[in-house]
This record gives structure tokens, C-alpha cells and sequence, in this order.
């Protein structure tokens, strides 16, 4: 390959994983041209990026962009898995990958600036997805003050009955 083509190619690299947060390394030796396919489709379709990369040139792109940790995994045939804004959901279909297909190998990663291990991301593929997290962080803030509101409803009805009580006493009482 000549030199101004790896240098392009580097510089491409290093411009598409600078700009996400987020990547796992998987090794594909021995995997069917079908399953590989069929695997990127169904990855494209939840927004990530399934790209197999040359590893003296990832190695570096990662060194480039500060993220000389990685370069370690980058040894026999190796993808990229990228993209998407939830790592949870990246984790997740990435395990679900490798348990169809066993020669799909889960390496480690980058998630959210930090260095994860295969251990690290099954972890991290048994917690629920943002959107679900958010709805139970929002849901365990409001339960405390629906509880208030409650409570001062209680309030307020229990005074609204005694109120009522005595308007009807103060009634039969001038008849």
C-alpha cells in the first residue's frame, strides 16, 4: 500500500474515532461472508457501525487520537464497533452477536473516555438501555412528592369535609 494512501487512511480513522465516544474491538476470524453481512445489516439497523480495520493502521489512529491503551487488542482480524449515543445498546447487540456467532470475539473497548475490559461490557450489557434509566431515576424523584401531594390532598379533603360538615350543622341549626 503506498504511503499516501495509508496516510489518508489514517487520517480518516482518526477523524471518525475522535469524534465518537464510544467503540468496541472484535476479533471475526473464521465467520461466514453471509453471517458478517447479516450482521452489519442488523447492526446499521440500531445505528452502529461495523468496519474492519488494518491493525498497524488503527494502531495509529487510536495512538493519534490519545487512546494508546487500545492498541493492545488490535491483534489478529479485526472490526470496529462504533456509533450510536447509548453504550448500553452497543453492548448489548454486540454480546447478542457473539453468542450466535462464537467466532465473533469481544476484545475490550472505549466507552465514555475510559478503557473497558470484556468483563467491564458484559457488566455493561446487563443494565437497561438510557431511556428506560431515565425513566426509572424520573420516576423514583417523583414518587417521593406524588406522595407530598398525596398527603396534602388527604389534607385538604379531610378540611373541605369538616367544612362542609359545619355549613350543614349552621344550616339545620337556622331551620
Amino acid at each position: 500500500m503506498a504511503n499516501e494512501l495509508k496516510e489518508l487512511i489514517v487520517k480518516e480513522m482518526v477523524s471518525r474515532y475522535r469524534n465518537r465516544n464510544n467503540y468496541l474491538v472484535v476479533g471475526y476470524q473464521k465467520i461466514k461472508a453471509l453471517e458478517f453481512d447479516q450482521l452489519r445489516k442488523d447492526l446499521g439497523k440500531k445505528k452502529l457501525c461495523l468496519e474492519i480495520v488494518k491493525n498497524s493502521l488503527a494502531s495509529i489512529s487510536f495512538k493519534e487520537i490519545g487512546v494508546s491503551e487500545i492498541v493492545g487488542l488490535l491483534n489478529g482480524p479485526t472490526a470496529i464497533v462504533t456509533g450510536g449515543g447509548d453504550p448500553v445498546v452497543m453492548a448489548k447487540e454486540t454480546i447478542e452477536w457473539s453468542k450466535r456467532i462464537p467466532f465473533l470475539n469481544l476484545r475490550g473497548g472505549f466507552i465514555d473516555g475510559a478503557i473497558v475490559s470484556t468483563d467491564d461490557i458484559n457488566r455493561l450489557a446487563k443494565l437497561p438501555s438510557m431511556p428506560v434509566l431515565r425513566a426509572q431515576i424520573i420516576t423514583s424523584i417523583n414518587a417521593p412528592i406524588a406522595g407530598v401531594v398525596g398527603a396534602f390532598n388527604a389534607v385538604l379533603h379531610s378540611l373541605a369535609t369538616v367544612f362542609h360538615a359545619v355549613k350543614n350543622q349552621k344550616e339545620k341549626s337556622e331551620k
